[in-house]
């Protein structure tokens, strides 16, 4: 067997950590996504903080720039506009969040009730609407009538062939 060039070992090298890169970020987002109601609750609270912090610091700079050292009239108009620019990003991350914890907050009610075999069609692969054929336990007392209406037929039978 021939050695490998310097070329080709770098190639494989570089393939090689390219796997492991992505199943490492694979893994660090199947975390993230399994734990992503907390995270997004964290983040609600946080940017919460951050919209009236940063409101309040865009109110000094506008109306009393100076009692916030290193502010004078030369940058007081960008440090404003900084401050309520980082509120807008607080707004987006606090409203995408509310967003989803409303359109997701009863998603993993569905789950369960999956994962344990509730709304789950037998014997179906695709799942469509026209799939689901729903059947009821029968209870002891309709199977008991129906015997007897079995019998009673019988009887009715009975007299009218012999």
């Amino acid at each position: 067997m021939a050695p490998r060039s310097l070329e080709h070992k770098l190639q494989l090298t570089m393939f090689r950590t390219g796997v492991n890169l992505a199943f490492l970020s694979r893994g660090i987002l199947g975390w993230f996504t399994s734990r992503l109601d907390c995270i997004t609750s964290f983040c609600v609270v946080y940017a919460f903080t951050g919209i009236i912090f940063t409101a309040y610091v865009g109110t000094m700079i506008k109306n009393q720039p100076l009692y916030i050292k290193g502010i004078d009239a030369s940058n007081q108009e960008l440090t404003k506009e900084s401050a309520f620019g980082a509120m807008g990003m607080f707004i987006f991350l606090f409203s995408s969040s509310a967003i989803y914890i409303c359109c997701y907050k009863n998603r993993d009610n569905e789950h369960h009730l999956r994962s344990q075999g509730y709304m789950r069609p037998s014997g179906v692969t695709r799942l469509g609407s026209r799939d689901y054929h729903v059947e009821l336990p029968h209870s002891p007392s309709l199977e008991l009538q129906q015997d007897s209406d079995d019998e009673v037929e019988a009887d009715e039978m009975s007299s009218i062939l012999s």
